[in-house]
Protein backbone atom coordinates (compact mmCIF):
# COMPACT_ATOMS: atom_id res chain seq x y z
CA UNK A 1 0.00 0.00 0.00
CA UNK A 2 1.21 3.69 -0.74
CA UNK A 3 2.17 5.70 1.75
CA UNK A 4 1.17 9.26 1.91
CA UNK A 5 3.96 12.29 2.50
CA UNK A 6 1.82 14.75 3.91
CA UNK A 7 4.64 15.99 6.03
CA UNK A 8 7.45 16.39 2.76
CA UNK A 9 7.83 19.85 1.56
CA UNK A 10 7.41 20.75 -2.00
CA UNK A 11 11.03 21.82 -2.78
CA UNK A 12 12.45 18.13 -1.62
CA UNK A 13 10.05 16.08 -4.29
CA UNK A 14 11.96 17.27 -7.50
CA UNK A 15 15.03 16.04 -9.18
CA UNK A 16 17.53 19.89 -9.25
CA UNK A 17 21.03 17.89 -10.19
CA UNK A 18 20.93 16.78 -13.53
CA UNK A 19 24.55 15.22 -13.22
CA UNK A 20 25.40 12.43 -11.49
CA UNK A 21 27.03 13.53 -7.48
CA UNK A 22 29.35 10.39 -7.53
CA UNK A 23 32.96 10.82 -8.45
CA UNK A 24 33.81 8.13 -10.80
CA UNK A 25 30.20 8.58 -12.60
CA UNK A 26 31.35 12.65 -13.06
CA UNK A 27 34.42 11.75 -14.59
CA UNK A 28 33.05 8.84 -16.85
CA UNK A 29 30.50 11.69 -18.04
CA UNK A 30 33.15 13.99 -18.72
CA UNK A 31 35.38 11.47 -21.06
CA UNK A 32 32.03 10.36 -22.03
CA UNK A 33 30.86 14.19 -23.19
CA UNK A 34 32.88 14.58 -26.74
CA UNK A 35 31.31 11.35 -27.77
CA UNK A 36 28.01 12.01 -26.34
CA UNK A 37 27.79 15.57 -28.04
CA UNK A 38 28.29 14.16 -31.89
CA UNK A 39 26.04 11.27 -30.95
CA UNK A 40 23.28 13.81 -29.84
CA UNK A 41 23.74 15.71 -33.24
CA UNK A 42 23.65 12.67 -35.38
CA UNK A 43 20.69 11.47 -33.69
CA UNK A 44 18.66 14.35 -34.50
CA UNK A 45 18.82 14.25 -38.19
CA UNK A 46 18.24 10.47 -38.54
CA UNK A 47 15.37 11.29 -36.08
CA UNK A 48 13.55 14.25 -38.56
CA UNK A 49 13.82 12.03 -41.14
CA UNK A 50 12.76 8.73 -39.44
CA UNK A 51 9.72 11.11 -38.27
CA UNK A 52 8.78 12.66 -41.76
CA UNK A 53 9.18 9.17 -43.23
CA UNK A 54 6.93 7.65 -40.74
CA UNK A 55 4.10 10.28 -41.44
CA UNK A 56 3.99 9.54 -44.89
CA UNK A 57 3.97 5.78 -44.26
CA UNK A 58 0.82 6.81 -42.23
CA UNK A 59 -1.24 4.24 -43.78
CA UNK A 60 1.26 1.02 -44.36
CA UNK A 61 1.07 0.02 -40.72
CA UNK A 62 3.78 -2.71 -41.00
CA UNK A 63 6.38 -0.74 -42.64
CA UNK A 64 5.72 2.37 -40.56
CA UNK A 65 6.16 0.25 -37.35
CA UNK A 66 9.79 -1.06 -38.41
CA UNK A 67 10.83 2.45 -39.51
CA UNK A 68 9.64 3.13 -35.89
CA UNK A 69 11.81 0.82 -34.53
CA UNK A 70 14.88 1.37 -36.35
CA UNK A 71 14.34 4.46 -35.27
CA UNK A 72 14.05 3.65 -31.35
CA UNK A 73 17.14 1.65 -31.96
CA UNK A 74 19.32 4.61 -33.63
CA UNK A 75 18.44 7.22 -31.05
CA UNK A 76 18.89 4.58 -27.99
CA UNK A 77 15.28 3.80 -27.10
CA UNK A 78 15.08 0.65 -25.54
CA UNK A 79 11.63 -0.60 -24.37
CA UNK A 80 11.31 -3.62 -21.17
CA UNK A 81 8.04 -4.93 -20.64
CA UNK A 82 8.46 -6.99 -17.06
CA UNK A 83 4.72 -8.33 -17.83
CA UNK A 84 3.54 -8.19 -20.84
CA UNK A 85 0.97 -10.56 -20.05
CA UNK A 86 -0.97 -8.45 -18.20
CA UNK A 87 -1.38 -6.16 -20.92
CA UNK A 88 -5.56 -6.07 -21.55
CA UNK A 89 -6.05 -4.92 -25.55
CA UNK A 90 -9.47 -4.55 -24.82
CA UNK A 91 -8.89 -1.68 -22.35
CA UNK A 92 -8.00 1.32 -24.04
CA UNK A 93 -7.06 3.55 -21.56
CA UNK A 94 -4.03 3.58 -20.43
CA UNK A 95 -2.80 4.95 -16.90
CA UNK A 96 0.75 5.88 -15.84
CA UNK A 97 3.19 8.01 -13.94
CA UNK A 98 4.88 10.92 -15.79
CA UNK A 99 8.91 10.58 -15.63
CA UNK A 100 9.96 12.14 -19.07
CA UNK A 101 8.39 14.11 -21.51
CA UNK A 102 9.11 10.99 -24.23
CA UNK A 103 7.22 8.69 -22.13
CA UNK A 104 4.53 8.33 -24.66
CA UNK A 105 7.20 7.23 -27.01
CA UNK A 106 7.34 3.64 -25.11
CA UNK A 107 4.06 3.34 -24.88
CA UNK A 108 3.25 3.82 -28.31
CA UNK A 109 6.01 1.61 -29.84
CA UNK A 110 4.55 -1.68 -27.71
CA UNK A 111 0.94 -0.42 -28.11
CA UNK A 112 -0.05 1.93 -30.95
CA UNK A 113 -1.81 4.23 -29.00
CA UNK A 114 -1.93 7.86 -28.29
CA UNK A 115 -0.62 10.51 -25.98
CA UNK A 116 -2.12 14.26 -25.65
CA UNK A 117 0.11 16.56 -26.82
CA UNK A 118 0.61 18.57 -23.49
CA UNK A 119 4.39 19.74 -23.63
CA UNK A 120 5.42 22.92 -25.17
CA UNK A 121 6.01 21.52 -28.99
CA UNK A 122 9.84 21.60 -30.17
CA UNK A 123 10.54 20.20 -33.67
CA UNK A 124 10.74 17.42 -34.35
CA UNK A 125 9.46 15.59 -31.50
CA UNK A 126 5.77 17.35 -32.64
CA UNK A 127 6.52 15.51 -35.65
CA UNK A 128 6.87 12.29 -33.73
CA UNK A 129 4.09 9.51 -33.92
CA UNK A 130 1.91 9.13 -31.40
CA UNK A 131 1.03 12.24 -30.42
CA UNK A 132 -2.08 13.75 -30.99
CA UNK A 133 -3.91 17.15 -29.66
CA UNK A 134 -7.27 16.29 -28.59
CA UNK A 135 -8.18 20.22 -27.47
CA UNK A 136 -8.57 20.64 -31.75
CA UNK A 137 -11.22 17.90 -32.71
CA UNK A 138 -13.77 20.01 -32.92
CA UNK A 139 -14.99 21.10 -29.54
CA UNK A 140 -12.91 22.86 -27.07
CA UNK A 141 -13.63 20.07 -24.51
CA UNK A 142 -10.67 17.99 -23.90
CA UNK A 143 -12.67 15.20 -21.84
CA UNK A 144 -15.54 15.72 -24.62
CA UNK A 145 -12.85 14.84 -27.17
CA UNK A 146 -11.52 11.82 -25.58
CA UNK A 147 -14.87 10.36 -25.49
CA UNK A 148 -15.60 10.60 -29.01
CA UNK A 149 -11.90 9.62 -29.73
CA UNK A 150 -13.01 6.15 -27.74
CA UNK A 151 -16.34 5.68 -29.03
CA UNK A 152 -15.06 5.82 -32.54
CA UNK A 153 -11.82 4.46 -32.60
CA UNK A 154 -10.52 1.58 -31.53
CA UNK A 155 -6.89 3.25 -30.58
CA UNK A 156 -5.88 3.26 -27.36
CA UNK A 157 -5.23 6.31 -25.24
CA UNK A 158 -2.46 7.46 -22.80
CA UNK A 159 -3.00 9.53 -20.14
CA UNK A 160 -0.62 10.94 -17.34
CA UNK A 161 -2.81 12.43 -15.06
CA UNK A 162 0.57 13.97 -12.92
CA UNK A 163 -0.16 16.41 -15.84
CA UNK A 164 3.86 16.89 -15.88
CA UNK A 165 6.75 15.33 -14.45
CA UNK A 166 7.02 14.48 -11.19
CA UNK A 167 10.11 13.00 -8.69
CA UNK A 168 11.50 9.71 -7.94
CA UNK A 169 10.42 9.56 -4.07
CA UNK A 170 6.68 10.79 -4.39
CA UNK A 171 3.35 10.68 -7.09
CA UNK A 172 1.89 14.28 -7.06
CA UNK A 173 -1.88 14.10 -7.56
CA UNK A 174 -3.89 13.03 -9.96
CA UNK A 175 -6.72 14.82 -12.48
CA UNK A 176 -10.16 13.20 -12.74
CA UNK A 177 -9.78 12.53 -15.90
CA UNK A 178 -9.36 8.98 -16.62
CA UNK A 179 -12.49 8.50 -14.11
CA UNK A 180 -14.44 11.09 -16.32
CA UNK A 181 -13.75 9.38 -19.38
CA UNK A 182 -13.75 5.29 -18.89
CA UNK A 183 -15.17 3.11 -15.93
CA UNK A 184 -12.12 0.33 -16.71
CA UNK A 185 -8.89 1.32 -16.78
CA UNK A 186 -5.19 -0.12 -17.05
CA UNK A 187 -2.57 1.06 -14.48
CA UNK A 188 1.16 0.84 -15.38
CA UNK A 189 3.96 1.86 -13.74
CA UNK A 190 6.97 3.29 -15.44
CA UNK A 191 10.54 3.46 -14.48
CA UNK A 192 13.40 5.10 -16.56
CA UNK A 193 17.18 4.28 -16.45
CA UNK A 194 20.62 5.21 -17.80
CA UNK A 195 23.78 3.58 -17.93
CA UNK A 196 25.67 4.30 -14.89
CA UNK A 197 28.71 5.39 -16.40
CA UNK A 198 27.12 8.23 -18.34
CA UNK A 199 23.98 8.72 -16.20
CA UNK A 200 22.42 11.83 -16.34
CA UNK A 201 18.35 12.81 -14.67
CA UNK A 202 15.99 12.44 -17.57
CA UNK A 203 14.68 15.99 -16.42
CA UNK A 204 14.63 18.48 -13.93
CA UNK A 205 13.18 21.02 -11.99
CA UNK A 206 12.90 23.97 -14.42
CA UNK A 207 14.42 22.15 -17.31
CA UNK A 208 12.43 22.91 -20.78
CA UNK A 209 11.66 20.91 -23.47
CA UNK A 210 14.68 21.10 -25.82
CA UNK A 211 17.39 20.86 -22.70
CA UNK A 212 15.31 17.46 -22.59
CA UNK A 213 15.56 16.28 -25.29
CA UNK A 214 19.32 16.84 -26.02
CA UNK A 215 20.35 15.13 -22.69
CA UNK A 216 17.77 12.19 -24.64
CA UNK A 217 20.09 12.05 -27.34
CA UNK A 218 23.20 12.80 -25.46
CA UNK A 219 23.16 9.78 -23.93
CA UNK A 220 24.40 6.58 -24.53
CA UNK A 221 20.72 4.31 -24.44
CA UNK A 222 17.84 4.99 -22.52
CA UNK A 223 15.64 2.11 -20.62
CA UNK A 224 12.00 2.43 -20.51
CA UNK A 225 10.24 -0.28 -17.93
CA UNK A 226 6.86 -1.03 -18.31
CA UNK A 227 4.92 -2.85 -15.96
CA UNK A 228 1.32 -3.46 -16.10
CA UNK A 229 -0.80 -3.63 -13.57
CA UNK A 230 -4.36 -5.54 -13.45
CA UNK A 231 -7.12 -3.68 -15.18
CA UNK A 232 -9.40 -1.31 -12.63
CA UNK A 233 -13.22 -1.08 -12.48
CA UNK A 234 -15.34 1.62 -10.85
CA UNK A 235 -16.72 0.53 -7.94
CA UNK A 236 -20.43 1.13 -6.94
CA UNK A 237 -21.17 4.46 -6.26
CA UNK A 238 -17.04 5.35 -6.50
CA UNK A 239 -16.89 9.18 -7.55
CA UNK A 240 -13.79 10.46 -10.15
CA UNK A 241 -11.92 11.10 -7.12
CA UNK A 242 -11.82 8.19 -5.20
CA UNK A 243 -11.67 6.09 -8.91
CA UNK A 244 -8.37 8.41 -9.42
CA UNK A 245 -6.99 7.97 -6.26
CA UNK A 246 -7.23 4.74 -6.26
CA UNK A 247 -5.12 4.63 -9.04
CA UNK A 248 -2.42 6.85 -8.00
CA UNK A 249 -2.11 4.04 -4.88
CA UNK A 250 -2.26 1.37 -7.17
CA UNK A 251 0.72 3.33 -9.20
CA UNK A 252 2.64 4.37 -6.37
CA UNK A 253 2.45 0.46 -4.61
CA UNK A 254 4.25 -0.87 -7.62
CA UNK A 255 6.65 1.78 -7.96
CA UNK A 256 7.55 1.22 -4.00
CA UNK A 257 6.91 5.27 -3.63
CA UNK A 258 4.75 7.33 -1.74
CA UNK A 259 1.72 9.82 -3.02
CA UNK A 260 1.88 13.76 -2.04
CA UNK A 261 -0.69 15.88 -1.91
CA UNK A 262 0.97 18.58 -4.27
CA UNK A 263 -0.45 18.81 -7.50
CA UNK A 264 1.07 20.06 -11.29
CA UNK A 265 -0.27 23.48 -10.28
CA UNK A 266 2.02 23.80 -7.11
CA UNK A 267 4.69 22.56 -8.85
CA UNK A 268 4.23 25.01 -11.92
CA UNK A 269 3.83 28.16 -9.14
CA UNK A 270 6.91 26.16 -7.21
CA UNK A 271 9.13 26.48 -10.39
CA UNK A 272 8.68 29.67 -11.46
CA UNK A 273 9.77 31.02 -7.91
CA UNK A 274 13.10 28.53 -8.34
CA UNK A 275 13.80 30.00 -11.55
CA UNK A 276 13.38 33.27 -10.47
CA UNK A 277 15.67 32.40 -7.29
CA UNK A 278 18.84 31.00 -9.94
CA UNK A 279 18.35 33.96 -12.05
CA UNK A 280 18.60 36.54 -9.14
CA UNK A 281 21.57 38.99 -9.22
CA UNK A 282 24.43 37.88 -7.37
CA UNK A 283 26.14 40.86 -4.79
CA UNK A 284 29.33 40.98 -3.93
CA UNK A 285 30.59 43.66 -1.37
CA UNK A 286 34.31 43.16 -1.52
CA UNK A 287 37.03 40.91 -3.99
CA UNK A 288 36.93 38.07 -0.55
CA UNK A 289 33.14 38.13 0.28
CA UNK A 290 31.13 35.46 -0.42
CA UNK A 291 28.72 36.04 -2.91
CA UNK A 292 25.11 36.49 -1.71
CA UNK A 293 21.96 36.92 -3.94
CA UNK A 294 19.78 39.69 -4.08
CA UNK A 295 16.73 39.08 -1.56
CA UNK A 296 13.77 39.40 -3.05
CA UNK A 297 11.50 42.31 -3.58
CA UNK A 298 8.81 40.89 -0.60
CA UNK A 299 11.57 40.25 1.36
CA UNK A 300 13.01 43.95 1.17
CA UNK A 301 9.61 45.00 2.25
CA UNK A 302 9.07 42.85 5.18
CA UNK A 303 12.81 44.02 6.49
CA UNK A 304 11.40 47.32 6.36
CA UNK A 305 9.00 46.73 8.25
CA UNK A 306 10.84 44.92 10.87
CA UNK A 307 13.77 47.61 10.92
CA UNK A 308 10.50 50.32 11.56
CA UNK A 309 9.96 48.65 14.63
CA UNK A 310 13.74 47.29 15.39
CA UNK A 311 15.88 50.49 14.01
CA UNK A 312 19.00 49.25 15.65
CA UNK A 313 19.23 45.97 14.20
CA UNK A 314 21.12 45.65 11.40
CA UNK A 315 19.27 44.61 8.11
CA UNK A 316 21.54 41.20 7.21
CA UNK A 317 20.42 39.98 10.41
CA UNK A 318 16.55 40.72 9.68
CA UNK A 319 16.90 39.16 5.82
CA UNK A 320 18.34 36.44 7.45
CA UNK A 321 15.68 35.32 10.13
CA UNK A 322 12.76 36.52 7.61
CA UNK A 323 14.20 34.22 4.79
CA UNK A 324 13.32 31.36 7.43
CA UNK A 325 10.39 33.15 9.09
CA UNK A 326 8.39 34.66 6.21
CA UNK A 327 6.91 36.47 9.25
CA UNK A 328 7.36 40.02 9.84
CA UNK A 329 5.58 39.27 13.48
CA UNK A 330 7.80 35.98 14.08
CA UNK A 331 10.81 37.90 13.41
CA UNK A 332 10.09 40.61 15.69
CA UNK A 333 9.36 38.00 18.53
CA UNK A 334 12.62 36.33 17.51
CA UNK A 335 14.22 39.39 17.95
CA UNK A 336 12.96 40.81 21.28
CA UNK A 337 12.88 37.36 22.91
CA UNK A 338 16.82 36.95 21.90
CA UNK A 339 16.53 34.18 20.06
CA UNK A 340 18.28 36.01 16.93
CA UNK A 341 21.75 36.95 17.92
CA UNK A 342 22.91 40.34 16.50
CA UNK A 343 25.34 43.73 17.37
CA UNK A 344 23.14 46.61 17.68
CA UNK A 345 23.46 49.81 15.09
CA UNK A 346 25.05 53.08 16.06
CA UNK A 347 23.50 56.39 16.60
CA UNK A 348 25.75 56.69 12.92
CA UNK A 349 25.11 53.56 11.70
CA UNK A 350 21.32 53.97 11.98
CA UNK A 351 21.22 57.22 10.46
CA UNK A 352 23.41 55.83 7.24
CA UNK A 353 20.52 53.21 6.95
CA UNK A 354 17.78 55.24 6.77
CA UNK A 355 19.59 57.04 3.86
CA UNK A 356 19.64 54.13 1.75
CA UNK A 357 17.47 53.99 -1.52
CA UNK A 358 15.69 51.12 -0.73
CA UNK A 359 13.81 52.34 2.32
CA UNK A 360 10.79 53.43 1.76
CA UNK A 361 9.27 57.21 3.08
CA UNK A 362 7.26 56.12 6.10
CA UNK A 363 11.08 54.23 7.58
CA UNK A 364 12.17 57.71 6.39
CA UNK A 365 9.62 59.73 8.55
CA UNK A 366 9.80 57.58 11.38
CA UNK A 367 13.31 57.74 11.85
CA UNK A 368 13.72 61.61 11.36
CA UNK A 369 10.49 62.40 13.32
CA UNK A 370 10.57 59.95 16.21
CA UNK A 371 12.80 61.01 19.45
CA UNK A 372 13.01 57.31 21.36
CA UNK A 373 15.70 56.50 23.58
CA UNK A 374 18.40 55.16 21.70
CA UNK A 375 21.19 52.59 22.69
CA UNK A 376 23.76 54.75 24.56
CA UNK A 377 27.30 54.56 24.26
CA UNK A 378 28.81 51.85 25.87
CA UNK A 379 31.62 52.96 28.60
CA UNK A 380 33.37 49.01 29.24
CA UNK A 381 34.32 48.65 33.59
CA UNK A 382 37.10 47.05 34.76
CA UNK A 383 34.70 44.54 36.40
CA UNK A 384 32.81 41.30 34.37
CA UNK A 385 29.91 41.42 36.84
CA UNK A 386 29.65 45.31 36.03
CA UNK A 387 29.83 45.11 32.48
CA UNK A 388 27.19 42.16 32.69
CA UNK A 389 24.75 44.68 34.47
CA UNK A 390 25.53 47.47 32.20
CA UNK A 391 24.76 44.74 29.08
CA UNK A 392 21.32 43.76 31.01
CA UNK A 393 20.48 47.57 31.71
CA UNK A 394 20.94 48.28 27.82
CA UNK A 395 19.16 45.36 26.46
CA UNK A 396 16.31 46.07 28.52
CA UNK A 397 16.43 49.21 27.46
CA UNK A 398 16.03 48.19 23.64
CA UNK A 399 13.28 45.70 23.88
CA UNK A 400 11.03 48.35 26.12
CA UNK A 401 11.86 50.39 23.36
CA UNK A 402 10.92 48.43 20.27
CA UNK A 403 7.83 47.21 22.32
CA UNK A 404 6.50 50.84 22.89
CA UNK A 405 7.33 50.90 18.83
CA UNK A 406 5.73 47.89 18.28
CA UNK A 407 2.52 49.02 20.24
CA UNK A 408 2.01 51.97 18.47
CA UNK A 409 2.32 50.75 15.25
CA UNK A 410 -0.18 48.11 15.83
CA UNK A 411 -3.09 50.54 17.47
CA UNK A 412 -2.47 48.43 20.67
CA UNK A 413 -2.23 51.08 23.30
CA UNK A 414 -5.04 49.49 25.76
CA UNK A 415 -2.22 46.99 26.35
CA UNK A 416 0.47 49.71 28.21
Amino acid sequence: MAIGGSNIDLKDIFEKERFPKSNWQYISLIVYFPFGLVLAVLRFFIGLHACLVALLLSHTPFIRSVVLRMLCLVLGINVEQDNKQERDKSTRVIVSNCVTRFDYIAFHLTTDCLAHTKWDGIFPVSLAPGLQDFTQEGSNNFVENLKSHLANNDTPVLLQPEETTSGKQYLLKFSTTPAEISDRVQPCAVIVERPLWANTAPTVLGSSSSTDLFWFLFSPYTVFKLRYLNVMHRESEETNEAFTERMRSVIASALSVKTSSFTATDKAEYEKRYLDELNRPVLVTSPYATPVRQPSPELMRMSLQVQEVLPYVPRDVIIRDLNRTRSVDLTISNILEGVVSYTPLSLQQQASASQQPQQSRVLQTAVSSASPVRPTEVVFSKSSQDRMITFKERKAKMIEEARRRYIEKKGLKGLD
